[in-house]
């Protein structure tokens, strides 16, 4: 029997997204470098939030076993869009310098991007980068998405 070779579906460690204009046609020559599901940065992340998440698991079966409630911690719409735009910036590796009008170019840098991001008028551009980080396709070598309703990507290992 033969064996099957799997590596062509394995992700990339990292995919290039090009920010269109908002309406998903017009290049905006704005270049992301995302990192792949197994790439560092993102496992680190991906650890970080798993033992948040234990430790709050930890807190209700000890309320439980200790017969006293367990009350949730109240969370505001903005604590959670912060943590919607800490785990897109968690994803970003690089981009295109930007300007936005007449400032200095913002070469990427975390506080960058996540300031940026949290701005409502570029939620055009967070919408983007979920839709692309999400979408299984962005990270496989040799399926880069090329619909005219979807941004362009191309996949590389690095």
């Amino acid at each position: 029997m033969n064996a099957i070779d799997l590596s062509a579906f394995v992700p990339t460690d990292t995919a290039i997204l090009e920010i269109l204009a908002p309406g998903g046609v017009t290049s905006t020559g704005w270049n992301i470098t995302f990192a792949g599901p197994s790439h560092p940065k993102v496992i680190a992340f991906n650890e970080a939030k798993t033992r948040e998440n234990l430790r709050r698991q930890r807190q209700i079966e000890s309320a439980q076993a200790n017969n006293r409630k367990y009350k949730p911690e109240d969370r505001e719409v903005d604590d959670v869009r912060r943590e919607n735009v800490a785990w897109v910036v968690a994803r970003i590796i690089d981009w295109t310098p930007v300007k936005l009008g007449a400032g200095d170019p913002i070469a990427f840098n975390d506080d960058a991007a996540f300031k940026l991001l949290l701005n409502p008028d570029f939620a055009w551009v967070l919408s983007q980068m979920v839709d692309f980080i999400t979408d299984e396709r962005s990270f496989t070598k040799g399926s880069a998405k090329t619909s005219d309703a979807s941004p362009s990507a191309t996949s590389n290992s690095d």
